[in-house]
């Protein structure tokens, strides 16, 4: 009879959640213990530990998808000027965003006719976006772009993550793209 006695005052005990001491007084449990908390804690760092490296990898792969975007975008536009033109801008990096802003440019300018007859002054791609480029790369010096007329070579070196990133297009535009 005690026995059954201890039982139902046991699953009493654990329904209002109040625990025995030693000399059989209830007490009510008002909070976490020590233990509890140390186990909730080690769970968040184990899963900070998984997700942050991740997140880093994450954020490198989009600033090097958003340079290649940039290199695709001014690609595009020198292949364009190149049908307008005949010729790829000539010179350094300097020399091609004139052309390509047409912003103090020497053959795109209003005094020159495209092959179609058109007056010149066109801009391929905007002063911003070429910015906007540069920013993300580090800086203008770390665009370098030489041509002759006939075809180009444009690179970019950007360092992301702890690497350093070189990206090369050319005539045709696509990009490669390597790190160290």
């Amino acid at each position: 009879m005690e026995k059954r006695v201890f039982e139902l005052v046991s699953k009493r005990a654990v329904k209002n959640k109040t625990k025995f001491h030693t000399g059989g007084e209830a007490m009510e449990r008002k909070g976490f213990t020590l233990i509890e908390l140390m186990i909730v804690i080690a769970i968040i760092i184990i899963l900070a530990a998984i997700a942050i490296p991740n997140y880093l990898r994450m954020t490198e792969r989009a600033k090097v998808s958003a340079i290649e975007s940039d290199m695709k975008a001014i690609a595009t536009a020198l292949e364009t000027y190149n049908t307008d033109w005949t010729q790829y801008p000539v010179g350094d990096w300097t020399a091609c965003k004139a052309e390509l802003t047409a912003t103090n440019a020497s053959l795109n300018n209003a005094s020159y006719k495209t092959v179609t007859g058109e007056t010149g002054g066109t801009v391929y791609i905007t002063p911003e976006a070429i910015t906007a480029f540069e920013t993300k790369v580090g800086g203008p010096s770390n665009v370098h772009y030489t041509s002759a007329g006939g075809d180009y070579t444009l690179q970019a070196t950007a360092s992301i993550g702890g690497k350093t990133y070189q990206f090369t297009t050319k005539p045709g535009g696509e990009i490669t793209v390597s790190s160290t």
